[in-house]
């Protein structure tokens, strides 16, 4: 069996969509907003059963390699890679030749990984990492689970080890882990005398490390420092925890933002699964966007000094901005289009946690877990947190202490897209400046939103992605997707209808290809073949193995639309349906026939070739009298 074969047969699609999009039963089947593109009504749909997946809004659709290609903008062997552990599947080594630059890169950071691990067990001089990492409170099975390391002070043992193993100096620099000396002739570690964090994707691939300085060590690159920016990894697209913490977030609902590896650390050992963390860089849309997969609720629970909390403000601001951005893209025509981007709407539910007792949430765990978690508990709104800052430190039995509260507070009230919320605040905003709602309702009308102030035009509406379906091909696809599902039909249809009297090319194309398919079984079977069992896996296999891609993913579509439009029907009424269709097939195309031959015989160059007006004229008399019958029946 090929890797890709064995991968899909040990994975259930199901589970591995929920890792990115939030399914939901709908009959037989999943269904979801599509994480492609922008939609309210959820037209993506994943199959249990033959473990495939379409969207009707946008065309996409394919098997769990496909989705994981699209999602992670992956190549076909980068994608194997990610889902071969999930599958408990080992992978062989592509040789260097045929092995992708990226994948290179992935494997050089697994080994490094695995180097520092090990240097922290029996490394030289390790005992000072360990005795940290004790001081610090992280247990043995932590240290293991997250594969904490240590980079001994050396110059060169990794770029050595890593030699040793067949990586080249470009393929090492390319990871991040060295640096070149004076001149840029020699490269010598990154990394020295720290304790070594890994940083994983959502895959749980190793794309970077956070090293933190050992006592001792120089610190003239700083306390903490970060890989750079490689092929792999971009802190601004990263979330720290976010492999080992997405299963506890699509569980409880929501995700808890900390600062640092270690809060984030700390959190997990005691329990709180669901926590990721920033790496102490500023919160950006990308790394909301890397959340929407798995919840709209967010906890911030950034370090409780002044810069922790001004943070969260602007993560908040930011969060609560108008998401809706236009990117321009190609639809599936190749044409380019301005549409709506999922990946770039920051919208959800966000609350702000004040971080109880220390000043960070490691702190904070370690003195006092019941108060911590009640301060989970308490977490408050993201307006309510902004409300509160707003009149900090404010007089407001003074004039001037209300207009500074009413400018800080309008333009939160401003961005609010619930009229209920956005009523409750001004209310409360009023009562504590003591002055009617009417005069801010007039404040907060005055208020000009960003693309204003800036001159900028509100943009367009996004162009659909999507060409609207003519009437043929409708009842062409559900003509189809109902022979699919009960394939004692089959026989009825190919007697019946013809491959031109189908709407759509790519729907031709696979009725072609099935009527090939059910008479090379009943030339097979002769008259043994008494009823046709289409068998979908096979008959995929089928078309692959003719290179029909293409028939293949309308199968695909065609299976799921199947199940979506059909699930509950009996023969009875499939029989109805299917002959109802059929017979409107036909009459459509004989109507266009016939309008297309008296076209031809009203033409004055045929009128002169009366063998071949008379041959239109007998083809017109064949079509009125089928048209005939058909009404009739």
């Amino acid at each position: 069996m090929l890797p890709a074969e064995e991968i899909k047969a040990h994975l259930d699609i199901v589970e591995v969509l929920r890792e990115y999009i939030q399914l939901k039963p709908a009959g037989a089947n999943f269904q979801a907003l599509c994480p492609f593109h922008n939609e309210k009504s959820p037209s993506f749909l994943v199959s249990a059963e033959k473990q495939i997946w379409h969207c009707f809004g946008c065309g996409k659709g394919g098997d769990v390699i496909k989705f994981v290609m699209e999602k992670e903008s992956l190549t076909f062997p980068e994608a194997l890679r990610l889902l071969a552990p999930k599958a408990g599947i080992e992978l062989q080594q592509y040789s260097r030749k045929e092995s992708s630059f990226k994948t290179r890169i992935l494997d050089c950071l697994e080994e490094a990984a695995n180097f520092y691990h090990r240097m922290l067990e029996d490394g030289p001089n390790s005992s000072i990492a360990r005795d940290y990492l004790e001081k610090r409170g992280l247990s043995d099975e932590v240290i293991e689970d997250w594969k904490i390391g240590f980079s001994p002070d050396s110059w060169d043992d990794l770029i050595n080890h890593l030699k040793s193993k067949g990586y080249s100096e470009r393929e090492i620099e390319g990871a991040g882990l060295v640096s070149r000396g004076q001149g840029g002739s020699r490269f010598y570690n990154r990394f020295r005398r720290r304790v070594m964090f890994p940083i994983c994707d959502a895959g749980g691939q190793v794309v970077a490390f956070t090293a933190r300085l050992l006592p001792g060590g120089d610190d003239k690159m700083g306390k903490y420092i970060n890989s750079p920016a490689t092929i792999v990894y971009d802190k601004s697209k990263m979330l720290f925890g976010l492999d080992k913490a997405k299963t506890a977030i699509h569980a409880a609902g929501e995700a808890v933002i900390v600062e640092g590896q270690m809060d984030c650390i700390t959190a997990h050992q005691f329990g709180f699964k669901n926590v990721v963390a920033s790496s102490g860089t500023a919160l950006g849309p990308e790394q909301f966007a890397l959340l929407n997969r798995y919840t709209e609720n967010v906890v911030l629970a950034l370090d409780a000094d002044q810069a922790g909390q001004a943070a969260a403000e602007r993560a908040g601001e930011m969060m609560a901005a108008d998401s809706q951005q236009l990117v321009e893209s190609a639809d599936r025509w190749g044409r380019l289009k301005m549409f709506i981007d999922p990946s770039r709407s920051q919208g959800k539910n966000i609350k702000i946690v004040e971080v109880p007792l220390g000043k960070d949430p490691d702190d904070a765990i370690r003195q006092n877990i019941d108060a911590w978690r009640q301060a989970l508990l308490e977490a408050k709104s993201l307006a309510g947190f902004l409300f509160d800052r707003s009149i900090k430190g404010l007089d407001l039995g003074k004039v001037e202490g209300k207009k500074q509260a009413v400018a800080r507070f309008l333009p939160v009230l401003d961005r609010l897209e619930s009229p209920v919320e956005k009523d409750y605040w001004l209310k409360k905003l009023a009562l504590a400046v003591n002055v009617e709602t009417t005069f801010l309702n007039e404040a907060l009308a005055k208020i000009n939103r960003p693309s204003q102030k800036t001159g900028l035009k509100a943009p367009a509406a996004p162009v659909s992605m999507h060409q609207p379906l003519s009437r043929e091909e409708v009842l062409s696809e559900r003509l189809l997707s109902l022979v699919l599902k009960f394939n004692a039909y089959v026989k009825y249809i190919s007697d019946y209808i013809d491959t031109d009297q189908l709407g759509g090319i790519a729907n031709q194309a696979l009725y072609s290809k099935l009527i090939i398919y059910y008479n090379e079984a009943r030339n097979t079977q002769g008259d043994r073949l008494e009823i046709f069992a289409l068998d979908y896996a096979k008959f995929k296999e089928w078309l692959l193995g003719r290179e029909s891609e293409r028939e293949a993913a309308v199968l695909d579509k065609l299976s799921i639309l199947a199940e979506k439009e059909f699930f509950n029907y009996d023969t009875a009424r499939a029989d109805q349906e299917i002959k109802m269709i059929a017979r409107e097939l036909k009459t459509i195309f004989l109507n266009k026939r016939r309008r297309e031959i008296s076209s031809l015989i009203s033409q004055s160059d045929v009128s002169g070739r009366p063998e071949e007006q008379e041959s239109l004229l007998r083809e017109l008399a064949i079509l009125n009298e089928e048209l005939r019958r058909l009404i009739t029946l």
